[in-house]
């Protein structure tokens, strides 16, 4: 067992080139999308406040929930059939592909919309005060649902036909737009400019979406046709388990915020969703390719161990190098981060969000090895644990918050996080023969005890001045060692440095 466990270590793959240049061309575009959307939502938080800023949240978590039960996930369950026809097929076998792909997005986009048509009047019960405005309002943000599924079949053929330019392009055109249209809109009609505003964010999403893949390929699809919708059948069982995962993802963060409305109101749900969205913004910056590159090539080595288990570790290694020291910065500043992003009313919030974003250590190491099922085609596994891990994070989230208020919800998702790690782990050891490499371990070990010093000196330093400069120094060490470690595997920084160079010259 031991020798198994040495040569699934030993193995290389090479994937530390590829995550950091992953990392440098899509989480490039994400930060400065997530700095748009951030420059975004304080003005939103200046203009409407924190209740206005729930009302934000109830609307596009209820959108999101009805695009994730409906849409299939197409930007992402698609990908990969349309990656390997891209990669071994003619160009009509591509453009038959990519009509399938197209026709599922309209079908479900038409679906979604009218669905949530037809529910508005429970939603609105559920939600607001029933009345026969707040249900109107639910529905005129309804064709939302049908923008964003045809944005996200736009989007699988990006990632499909591997246009990351395009992607990343992509990517800032939705932030651009979505601070061109809010703004003057909240500016000039305040909470009124809640409705028009979602309705041409999604709009503009869905023109971005077709401008740059209609360039590639002319849009044709056939979203009735039995024929079409047949073939795609296969494409949404590749992506069967991380639909499902999705779906329950969008239902559990709609519940807290659902649950918080009833017990807070909506500026309680404007302060929690506040700091969820600062907690969420590192994973879409860090993990902004891994899907659409790592999923596929995990599903087309599972069979050879030692190369899978090689791979699945020299990625957490690589962003147990890139993360921990931004994860160990983000908390020392989110006092600083939290008024300039918000108003000085959604405070309350702060160590939560330090809570939960101490948590995303444990995220670093689940990500990759919650793969592995799905890779394999295990829906069913991959189905249990991440309902177990959605069940724990509503739980925990919902009585941290009722026991001991934000900095419960906080701890909530903290110890949601450790479940996922403990039961994600347990299923890749005992049942796909997963270990984690000596290197890796050693990272998180250091990474941990790292972060359990910045949490201590960010809550205790309003007491303990002194302690501030402490966690900083912390970061800082963190920084140069991930560096140093970094330039010692396939010498990276001196690669790009060079690509740097050559470019400037």
């Amino acid at each position: 067992m031991g020798k198994n466990r040495d040569n699934n270590t030993n193995t290389s793959t090479g994937d530390y080139g590829r995550v950091i240049r992953y990392l440098g061309i899509f989480g490039g575009a994400q930060g400065i999308s997530v700095l748009l959307s951030m420059v975004r939502n304080k003005f939103a938080s200046v203009l409407l406040g924190t209740a206005g800023f729930g009302i934000i949240a109830l609307y596009n978590r209820t959108i999101q929930l009805f695009c994730d039960t409906t849409g299939l996930s197409l930007s992402l369950s698609a990908v990969r059939r349309l990656s390997d026809t891209y990669s071994n097929g003619n160009d009509s076998e591509v453009r038959h592909c990519i009509k399938v792909v197209r026709s599922i997005a309209l079908l479900t986009g038409i679906v979604g919309m009218a669905l949530m048509l037809l529910l508005s009047p429970l939603l609105s019960q559920w939600m607001f005060d029933g009345s026969a405005a707040s249900a109107l309002h639910l529905s005129l943000v309804a064709p939302a649902v049908f923008f964003i599924a045809v944005s996200g079949g736009e989007l699988a053929v990006l990632r499909g036909v591997k246009q990351p330019v395009k992607i990343a392009l992509y990517t800032l055109w939705t932030a651009v737009s979505a601070l061109l249209v809010t703004l003057p809109l909240y500016f000039l009609l305040g909470t009124a400019g809640i409705i028009p505003s979602i309705f041409l964010v999604a709009l503009f999403q869905m023109a971005g979406a077709l401008y740059f893949s209609t360039r590639l390929y002319a849009y044709r699809a056939k979203p009735f046709s039995r024929t079409l919708l047949r073939e795609g059948v296969d494409i949404i069982k590749l992506g069967a388990g991380y639909i499902y995962a999705t779906v329950l993802v969008s239902g559990s963060v709609w519940l807290i915020c659902l649950m918080i409305t009833r017990w807070g109101g909506d500026s309680a749900v404007g302060i929690f969703s506040a700091g969820y969205l600062l907690v969420g913004m590192l994973p879409s910056i860090l993990f902004a390719a891994f899907d659409s590159d790592y999923y596929p090539r995990l599903s087309g080595i599972f069979s050879r161990t030692a190369e899978r288990n090689a791979m699945v570790n020299e990625h957490i290694e690589a962003h147990l190098l890139v993360q921990p020291p931004i994860i160990y910065s983000v908390i020392m500043l989110l006092p600083w981060l939290f008024p300039l992003f918000f108003k000085h009313e959604f405070m309350p919030a702060l160590q939560m969000t330090q809570l939960a974003v101490f948590g995303l250590l444990f995220h670093i190491m689940t990500y990759p090895i919650s793969f592995l099922p799905v890779s394999k085609g295990d829906t069913l596994t991959f189905a249990a644990q991440e309902t177990v891990y959605n069940l724990s994070f509503v739980l925990l989230t919902l009585l941290g918050y009722r026991l001991y208020g934000w900095s419960g919800a906080g701890a909530g998702m903290l110890f949601a996080r450790m479940i996922d790690l403990t039961v994600v782990y347990s299923i890749a050891r005992f049942r796909y023969g997963f270990y984690l490499s000596g290197r890796a371990l050693r990272s998180f070990v250091f990474a941990l005890f790292a972060g359990l010093a910045v949490i201590f000196s960010a809550f205790y330093a309003v007491r303990f001045p002194w302690l501030r400069f402490a966690g900083f120094a912390i970061a800082a060490v963190s920084v140069v060692v991930s560096l140093r470690r970094l330039s010692q595997h396939g010498n990276l920084m001196k690669s790009l440095l060079k690509r740097i160079f050559r470019k400037n010259r």
